[in-house]
């Protein structure tokens, strides 16, 4: 069994007795780059007015809101994809309605097509893989799934990690 610990920056991968909770890890060190998330007021703002609106509404009532939500997609151009689902995934309630934006396939497709270009952009230039570990320990996620699936550069079930 595998205790994972943080310490100095660094995973620290040690023994422990049969009590602790058993941790599926890779036997490999992890450095650390401290990841927080930088979204301004406005842009917060933006996203959960985005994240609330596809959790609450219908499809046919999304369809009356298309421009509007794409405005908003619009505001948060630059911001970076793990700084966006992180400031989702650090906010309980939006967490919440990312369940319902996963179960409709109508309305993962269109929140994974905003994200698809920015995955693509930072994955390319190394980006997202050198964010991906602190990001992981910010919000909980499993590092090694996220890794996985990034290293595939599968978006869909990167999200689907985070939201399930």
């Amino acid at each position: 069994m595998i205790k994972i610990s943080l310490l100095a920056g660094v995973f620290c991968l040690s023994q422990v007795c049969a009590e602790e909770v058993n941790v599926d890890v890779k036997t490999e060190t992890v450095l650390l780059k401290s990841f927080s998330v930088k979204v301004s007021e406005s842009e917060g703002k933006a996203i959960t007015e985005i994240v609330t609106t596809l959790g609450t509404n219908s499809i046919i009532s999304l369809g009356f809101k298309k421009s509007h939500l794409k405005s908003l997609g619009k505001q948060l151009h630059g911001i970076g994809c793990l700084h966006f689902l992180g400031y989702i995934f650090s906010k309980d309630e939006l967490k919440g309605y990312m369940k319902a934006v996963q179960n409709s396939s109508f309305k993962r497709s269109g929140f994974m097509d905003g994200l698809k270009p920015g995955f693509e952009r930072e994955s390319k230039s190394g980006q997202l893989l050198e964010d991906l570990p602190g990001f992981a320990a910010l919000t909980g996620a499993d590092y090694n799934k996220l890794s996985e699936e990034a290293k595939k550069q599968d978006w869909d079930k990167f999200v689907a990690v985070l939201v399930n």
